[in-house]
């Protein structure tokens, strides 16, 4: 039987003007003119005041976001209004308005055209909202191309915000670099020094801070340290607040408190500007989401194994929830949330099951150091995953044997503490070797730990007595010094710590 021509293929005297790449783009081209004008479509976006007509295969095909929404149901008799509201804090309407429309340009094949870094963020943020792949690329290269000193902070909090590690290291070398031409000419400075001003994002290079800050919306926003919940000085009573902080200000700002029961022991973790909480009590399978954009909690799915005691962590944009208890033994089980479609999918199980580890992401890869083993001997092991071949390998053991311990990655460096050790280690994935990188005033165990503003925070945890602290250090990396800060607002231990980007107007 004779088999019809392939793709790239015409039968004799049969002309094929535009074939293969050049058919689809020529395809893409007229669904772009049909949204343009209104044809054939069957669904409305709504942003900013402004309707978008759509067809739903196309956004289906082009968005993650889309096609669960659209996978879900039926179409309605007549086109359905979607609402799109923006994602990125301060995004005007009109603002938000001309981000969806770089986005449904780029689903539909017209290419990306960008032009100022506030409307690249807003972009990205979108895009990443709504599951575009390949527009995250595009944004990012624009805001390399345009990264200097007088941006390189407002670029790093972005690129901090949705895990934009090379932007991020870029923007801490352009800082550092800058830092160290203007250094020798600053003497007569006064008391403000070079450092102040480069943290607080003044430039030195220009004087005129509209030229500085040409995008000003976005240097509206500033890394705050989230707290959830947690125990009380004794231990007996589990803490319903929730609260933002600002380390620069020193300001608190209340938060909605974390929905149903009090809960303690639990995991949190930021993904793209959200907060994630799962766990809290034995064998608990809830996972609530806070909204930043929102600013309200809401429950997503739910856990497939109940968990307690366990850690969560961000890997090339998906939640990994690690081990843990659930109240009989220590869990192998590890599972992969994927924020587009709302599901939980077992990744492979831990070589070793443990629980109140540490767990940090570095590399690309995710990193579980320490922790209970069944029986409750602490183990010294590391295990690490690679989630692109998804399997686990051991690397070099900890110079400990620890659980309650608490890490954080900065700069290519996992830095652990908690397990009530006096000490900081810092651990080099690249060369697999360990370190210690700073001694604490007193050990603590169950403590808060988060990265901002360039520095490792510890807040609160428990001490050698058995009680909760409202202390808060700082750990510097590139000074090595450890420095008081301001207390917490209470006694606090196993309790949430996460940092975001957040609008200081809000």
């Amino acid at each position: 039987m004779r088999q019809g021509p392939g793709p790239e293929e015409s039968e004799p005297g049969c002309e094929v003007p535009c074939a293969g790449p050049c058919h689809a783009q020529r395809v893409l081209q007229t669904l772009n003119t049909y949204r343009r004008s209104g044809t054939l479509t069957d669904v409305v976006l709504r942003a900013g005041g402004r309707d978008f007509p759509c067809h739903r295969a196309a956004l289906s095909a082009g968005s993650a976001y889309f096609h669960s929404l659209f996978a879900v149901g039926r179409p309605e008799r007549g086109p359905a209004v979607v609402p799109v509201a923006p994602e990125a804090p301060g995004t005007s309407p009109a603002g938000a308005a001309a981000a969806l429309a770089v986005v449904l340009d780029y689903v539909y094949g017209a290419g990306v055209r960008l032009r100022e870094e506030d409307e690249a963020a807003a972009v990205l943020a979108l895009a990443e909202r709504l599951g575009v792949a390949g527009l995250r690329e595009a944004c990012v290269r624009f805001l390399e191309g345009s990264l200097r000193a007088a941006n390189s902070l407002a670029l790093r909090r972005l690129a901090a915000a949705f895990s934009l590690a090379p932007l991020a290291e870029r923007c801490g070398r352009v800082v550092r670099q800058a830092f160290a031409e203007v250094a020798p000419h600053e003497r007569a400075a006064g008391p403000c020094s070079v450092v102040e001003r480069v943290r607080k994002g003044r430039t030195w290079v220009r004087p005129n801070r509209h030229w500085a800050y040409p995008h000003a919306r976005f240097m509206d926003l500033a890394e705050v340290i989230v707290v959830i919940g947690g125990c009380d000085r004794k231990g007996l009573l589990k803490l319903p607040f929730a609260d933002a902080y600002h380390p620069e200000s020193q300001r608190w700002t209340p938060l909605p408190s974390l929905p149903g029961y009090t809960r303690s022991e639990f995991a949190a973790c930021a993904l793209r500007n959200d907060v994630y909480v799962s766990g809290g009590h034995i064998n608990s399978h809830d996972v609530w989401m806070f909204s930043s954009h929102l600013h309200t909690w809401i429950k997503v799915a739910s856990l497939h194994k109940g968990r307690w005691r366990h850690k969560m962590a961000v890997v090339q944009g998906q939640l990994f929830a690690v081990g843990g208890f659930d109240g009989l033994r220590r869990l192998h089980s590890v599972e992969r949330y994927d924020p587009f479609s709302n599901t939980w999918a077992a990744a492979a199980p831990l070589p070793e099951a443990v629980s109140s580890a540490a767990v940090a992401s570095c590399a690309g890869q995710l990193f579980v150091i320490g922790g209970a083993r069944q029986g409750g001997v602490n183990t010294d092991k590391v295990q690490c995953f690679d989630p692109k071949e998804d399997r686990w390998s051991l690397r070099s053991p900890a110079p400990f044997s620890q659980r309650c311990l608490e890490a954080v990655s900065l700069e290519d460096t996992i830095y652990v503490m908690g397990g009530l050790m006096s000490k900081i280690f810092n651990y080099d994935p690249g060369t697999d070797v360990w370190g210690e990188a700073a001694v604490l005033p007193s050990p603590v165990e169950s403590c808060g730990v988060t990265v901002c503003d360039g520095k490792v925070h510890i807040l609160g945890g428990r001490d050698d007595r058995g009680e909760s602290t409202d202390k808060v250090f700082t750990f510097d990396p590139s000074s090595r010094q450890v420095e008081a800060q301001p207390s917490l607002q209470r006694c606090t231990s196993s309790h949430g710590c996460v940092t975001i980007i957040q609008s200081l107007g809000r």
